[in-house]
């Protein structure tokens, strides 16, 4: 309160006390003091007198503009005229008051604060939706998603200006819904359409498709839309706002995984059909080569028996020989064809027997290396099948090509995988010629199916190497 006279501040005080308003009061007397304290406090309301020695209420209101010119100001005065009161009032006070009708002053106070207070909660809530509308902006021109608010009630959509990287038209504040149908690849519109109608209808609160809309250079993308629909109190859809993402790069991607699916599952049929073929062409040979020939001596010694008495005897006990020979081939074929009893034979034995029956041969010395039993039991079935027919289909390869002299045959718990390593001191090969080969693919298929890998390591007069690694997850193996 600025107020010369001390007798006038006191009847102002004890009138608002008497209206029972909840205040605190600063008074000060000149122009030096209203300075001081205006600049070093925050105050609510400012009551000024008109005409004080040094200073007056034009003065006043004029600190008021510079300073703080949110705080409302209430002209209290003995007698001024009415062009003065309204000179006042355009400079910016909030009203006036005479010092004999003071009854006015305490609703005159709350109805200057509560103004203010209105004004100060608008101007804040302009800004916020200034500072709202511009990172909206913002966000709008620097994304790669357009952005879309479809006014259903006015039946207009808005887009912003990424719209023209998806489809390739300008934005603008209002599109009309039946332009940018028109733009939704023909197969899709008609699901689309019902699948907005619906969600209109219905209650949800999210829209999402993933459809293809043709540019206007009539390439076709790919768009994810994701949008939430926004209900009145009555659950009625009013509006839907959401975004468009192209996925045109992300469906390309997901169609050559699928490719490549598709063709690995073919190389992996081919593989299969290639190894069975070439298990066919070992029986045939195995059978005309070996037994077929066994068979034929014995035949050739039952016809002698049966045309030269003299030699009965001795070509029946030669083709008594002959078909024994032929039973022990076909028994040595079928075995090595049989897998083997993995469910009820230890595999240690199996591999040690795989390779005392190598060793016999006294062309190649075969070591196995293996983990202790209980770390060979948890090697799954699968697994273990897996790694004896690959050492049979590398033994094999190594016997006919490698003209190795040892060979070291080792399985080993890494981490989690199980690992097979096969390696020989032969004269070695280049490992992409070697590739071509059905029996390395055969080997590497094998592999593929329990998830793993394999690593072929081989150099012309280096030896070679194959390792094995397949991952020990139970839910690999089926």
């Amino acid at each position: 309160m600025l107020e010369d006279s001390p007798m006038d501040a006191s009847i102002i005080l004890k009138t608002l006390s008497n209206f029972a308003l909840n205040f605190e009061c600063t008074v000060v007397s000149s122009g030096s003091e209203y300075i001081n304290k205006l600049n070093q406090g925050r105050f609510d309301i400012i009551l000024c007198d008109y005409q004080l020695p040094d200073f007056d209420a034009v003065k006043a209101l004029q600190v008021r503009n510079e300073k703080r010119s949110d705080v409302p100001f209430i002209l209290v005065t003995g007698g001024v005229s009415e062009e003065v009161a309204l000179a006042i009032i355009k400079e910016g006070a909030n009203d006036y008051i005479l010092k004999d009708r003071l009854q006015r002053l305490p609703l005159a106070i709350e109805k200057a604060i509560k103004k203010q207070q209105l004004k100060s909660d608008k101007e804040s809530a302009e800004t916020s939706l200034s500072e709202l509308t511009e990172r909206f902006s913002i966000a709008a021109k620097t994304s790669s998603d357009a952005i879309f608010d479809f006014n259903i009630e006015k039946n207009t959509v808005y887009c912003s200006d990424a719209i023209e990287k998806i489809i390739g038209i300008d934005a603008k504040e209002n599109f009309h819904p039946a332009y940018l149908l028109q733009f939704i690849y023909p197969d899709d519109l008609p699901a689309i359409e019902n699948s907005f109608f619906e969600i209109i209808k219905g209650s949800e609160h999210r829209w999402r498709k993933i459809f293809r809309v043709v540019r206007k250079d009539k390439t076709i993308v790919w768009v994810n839309s994701n949008a939430m629909v926004i209900r009145n109190k009555n659950e009625n859809a009013t509006r839907i706002v959401g975004v468009l993402h192209d996925v045109t790069e992300v469906r390309k991607l997901q169609h050559e995984l699928i490719e490549q699916g598709v063709q690995h599952q073919k190389q992996l049929a081919q593989t299969i059909i290639g190894a069975q073929e070439k298990e066919r062409m070992e029986i045939g040979k195995e059978l005309h080569d070996n037994v077929n020939q066994l068979l034929a001596t014995a035949k050739i010694m039952i016809d002698t028996a049966k045309n030269v008495p003299d030699l009965h005897d001795l070509c029946l006990s030669k083709s008594q020989e002959a078909i024994m020979d032929a039973i022990q081939e076909l028994r040595n074929l079928a075995h090595a064809m049989m897998p083997p009893q993995l469910e009820h034979t230890d595999f240690e034995n199996i591999l040690s027997d795989f390779a005392y029956k190598i060793n016999l041969t006294n062309t190649i010395n075969l070591k196995i290396d293996v983990p202790d039993k209980k770390t060979l039991a948890e090697i799954p079935n699968a697994c273990k099948l897996a790694f004896y027919r690959i050492i049979q289909e590398q033994m094999n390869n190594i016997m006919k090509y490698a003209k190795a002299n040892k060979v070291l045959i080792s399985i080993k718990p890494e981490n989690s995988f199980f690992t097979l390593s096969i390696k020989d001191d032969g004269i070695g090969f280049h490992p992409g010629k070697a590739l071509k080969g059905i029996g390395l693919k055969n080997m590497e298929s094998r592999c593929k199916l329990l998830g793993g890998t394999m690593d072929l390591i081989s150099s012309n007069g280096g030896g070679c190497e194959i390792r094995i690694c397949v991952p020990k997850e139970k839910n690999v193996y089926g």
